[in-house]
This record gives structure tokens, C-alpha cells and sequence, in this order.
């Protein structure tokens, strides 16, 4: 029964969140606890480094905190504790995707090889992974691996895929959090701004793929394309349903529809096995986000203890306004702190609470935002991806560091343009 406790608190803080976002039956507070317990029971699990990194968040964090209130400055203790909760209720209810979302290949197809083979898989991963994350890499890289042991191209493949979905995917962290970091921003806006960014690092992938002598030996995925109908149909249908329900807080859309799509999808399939598969998935899957639940649980302490101390203190970053070069930097800089293991919620919040007291365009900050992860995670060693590859296929995240490096540098050009673009032409 302890073993299952875990779990069964992670889906009881999604409930509550949601109910929490849409009503006001239940205070915020209570699916923060519940969040909270969870992350002290499963804090045992957290590699050494995360130790470090998260204790140096919650220190800041509750320095701040303490600061203020030794000031005589009032401080909500309910925004501390229940901070980026809606974020974590997100990440926990889009794992229920896991159970239905497959590529759709047989054990008996062939596995092809070559550059059109390549480039397939790239973008099919891509719109996969928007969806289930880094489940799609372990189920293509899985399948390809029975052919041969996986090599440069395909972890090149793997990682710049997965993070081209960090500019626009609803189901993806980085939406989220900008979306809690950059309040007030659009959640359409930023989808549409962010695909052609994707798209363009895409594009940039296959041109590299298809220039690259190694490609014409090396597997793909047997990807069946009427097995994207699930992704793009649940893509779809967050943004139209947000534009059905504007003022519907859009992290609770998706917390409910992808658990209800999940669950509605394996009730068609097997009636009888339906609920049997949603409760394991609960007991084991759920606590599988330890990592998230306790970087996000960290990241709302600090980011309330510092944005609440700048108020307090009326002190600001000193920037007038956050133009695309300015917000260039911010993504450089996010960059630049990933590849020591700064994770980039830490950066986002941080910059998130610095501008606290600047105006700027919601928007186009929600949008760098976007930018400042997926730039951050797909060069940096540390990255949960990129540990990921090296962990299920014994590719040093150092090298993959070296051969993403260029092109995160790249990307960080692109994103520069593009929100130069959307800037001049008040597109965002």
C-alpha cells in the first residue's frame, strides 16, 4: 500500500488542481500539499546532483521568504506552496497519454534505411513526442535498435526532434511554464508563433541528415502515418477547444482532456482491462515524475521568495522593455547556464521574477520563454533528454553536447529573427 501512496497522491493533486483552477470549491493550498508530500516521499529517489540543485532553489527560496517577513511585509504562504502546481497537475495527466499513443508498426516490417527513411522518422518523432514526450524516443529507439546499435545520426535525430516540440507543443513544459511565467501571455499566440521556429530547426535537421554520408546506411522507424491521427487530433483539439472556452484556464484543458481521452480510448479498446490499466499507471507510472514534480515544486518557492522581495524593495532588472534582442539574451543565457546543469525552469523563473516590475510584451516574453528551453535542453549534457539517450543507449551526453552545439547556436539566430519578425510586424 506505501509503495502505491505516491501515485495515488500525484493523481489526487491533479484532481484538486483542476478542480481548484475551475472553481472555487478548494483553496489551491490543498493540491499543493498534496504535491508536497508526494516530492518528501519520493525525494529519496533524486540523483545527487538534483540534491544540490534543488536544496540551492528551496534555500534561495525560503532566504527570500524569510527576509520579507522579518521585514514586516506580508507574504502569501498559499502562493508558495501551491506555485507551478497546475504545471506539475499538466505533466502528471499527459503520462496517461503513454497508454494509447504508438506509432502503429508491426514486429514483421521491415525497418528501412537511407536518407528518406531518416528524415520520415525525424518528423514523425517529432509530432509523437509532442504528445508523449520522451516515451516516443524510448519506442522508436527500441524498434530501431533490433536493426543495429544506435549511432550519431540517430541520437542527433532523437534529441533535435523531441526538442523542436519545446516551441510549441501544448503538451510539452515549456508552454506551461511560460504561460505561468509570462502571466497574462496568449496560449494560441504562442503555439502559432512557435511552430515556424520548429519547423525551422526541422528543416535544419534534415538538411544536415541528407547531406550527411552516414545516413544512407542507417536505420529509420517503419512508421505508419495513420498512426499520427491521435497526436494531431489531441493538438487540435486543445487549440480549439481553447478558443471555444477563452477565459477556461488552458493547463486545466489539457490536465482533463488528456486524461479523459486516455481513459475514453482504452474503455473502446477492452472494457474490462480499461480501469485496471489507468490504476497501475497511477501506482507506477505517476511517481515516475519525481524529477518534475520536485524541480517545479522548487523552482514556485524561489520564484515567490524573489518575486515577492523585488516588490517588496520596488527593484526591478532595470530594462525598459523586453525587445527581441533583449530577449536574445535571455535565451543565451539560458543556454549558457544549461551547459554547466543549470536546469531552464530555473533561468525562466528567475528572469520571470526579475521583471516583475518592467512592462513588456506578454507575448513575445512568453515566447522566448519557449525558445530559452528548447535552445537549453538540446545541447546541454544535463538536459533530461540528452541523460535520457545516454542512459538507454550508452551515448555520452558530452558528445551529443558537441554535436547539437552548433545547431543550438543556430536555432538561437532563428529564434532572434523570428521574434524580430513577430516584434516588427506586431504579429504577437
Amino acid at each position: 500500500m506505501q509503495a502505491k501512496l505516491p501515485g495515488t497522491l500525484l493523481f489526487t493533486m491533479a484532481v484538486l488542481a483542476v478542480v481548484s483552477a475551475s472553481s472555487s470549491l478548494i483553496s489551491p493550498l490543498w493540491p499543493g500539499l498534496a504535491g508536497w508530500l508526494a516530492a518528501v516521499m519520493l525525494f529519496h529517489q533524486l540523483p545527487r546532483t538534483m540534491v544540490y540543485q534543488i536544496s540551492g532553489m528551496l534555500a534561495v527560496g525560503s532566504g527570500c521568504i524569510a527576509w520579507v517577513i522579518l521585514n514586516g511585509n506580508s507574504l502569501d504562504l498559499t502562493r508558495a506552496i501551491s506555485a507551478n502546481i497546475h504545471v506539475v497537475a499538466l505533466i502528471a495527466s499527459v503520462t496517461f497519454l503513454r497508454l494509447i499513443t504508438g506509432p502503429g508498426d508491426q514486429e514483421t516490417d521491415s525497418i528501412p534505411r537511407g536518407i528518406k527513411a531518416l528524415v520520415k522518422t525525424a518528423w514523425g518523432l517529432h509530432l509523437f513526442a509532442s504528445v508523449i514526450n520522451l516515451s516516443a524516443i524510448m519506442i522508436f529507439g527500441n524498434r530501431m535498435e533490433q536493426a543495429a546499435k544506435i549511432n550519431r545520426l540517430q541520437v542527433i535525430l532523437f534529441s533535435r526532434s523531441f526538442c523542436s516540440g519545446c516551441y510549441w507543443s501544448p503538451f510539452y513544459v515549456s508552454i506551461a511554464t511560460a504561460l505561468v511565467y509570462a502571466p497574462g501571455s496568449d496560449f494560441i499566440t504562442l503555439v502559432l508563433a512557435g511552430i515556424p521556429v520548429a519547423l525551422a530547426g526541422l528543416l535544419i535537421t534534415t538538411w544536415q541528415l541528407a547531406r550527411d554520408e552516414e545516413s544512407h546506411d542507417t536505420c529509420g522507424y517503419p512508421l505508419r502515418f495513420e498512426a499520427l491521427f491521435i497526436p494531431l487530433l489531441l493538438s487540435i483539439a486543445v487549440i480549439v477547444l481553447n478558443k471555444l472556452f477563452p477565459a477556461f484556464p488552458v493547463l486545466t484543458l489539457i490536465t482533463i482532456l488528456s486524461f479523459l481521452l486516455a481513459l475514453v480510448v482504452l474503455v473502446i479498446r477492452n472494457p474490462s482491462t480499461a480501469i485496471r490499466q489507468i490504476g497501475g499507471h497511477i501506482a507506477t507510472g505517476l511517481p515516475s515524475i519525481y524529477r518534475e514534480l520536485m524541480l517545479f515544486l522548487a523552482a514556485g518557492v524561489m520564484s515567490t521568495g524573489i518575486s515577492t522581495l523585488l516588490l517588496s524593495s520596488d527593484t526591478s532588472l532595470g530594462i525598459a522593455d523586453v525587445s527581441p534582442l533583449v530577449a536574445g539574451g535571455f535565451i543565451l543565457a539560458a543556454m549558457l547556464f544549461s551547459l554547466v546543469g543549470v536546469h531552464p525552469i530555473i533561468t525562466i523563473s528567475v528572469v520571470g521574477s526579475l521583471l516583475i516590475n518592467t512592462s513588456y510584451n506578454v507575448n513575445l516574453l512568453g515566447v522566448a520563454m519557449m525558445m530559452m528551453w528548447g535552445n537549453s535542453i538540446v545541447a546541454s549534457p544535463f538536459s533530461g533528454v540528452n541523460l535520457t539517450l545516454q542512459g538507454r543507449f550508452g551515448i555520452s551526453s558530452f558528445s551529443i553536447m558537441r554535436w547539437n552545439l552548433g545547431y543550438a547556436f543556430t536555432m538561437l539566430i532563428v529564434c532572434v529573427l523570428a521574434l524580430s519578425i513577430y516584434n516588427y510586424t506586431n504579429a504577437i
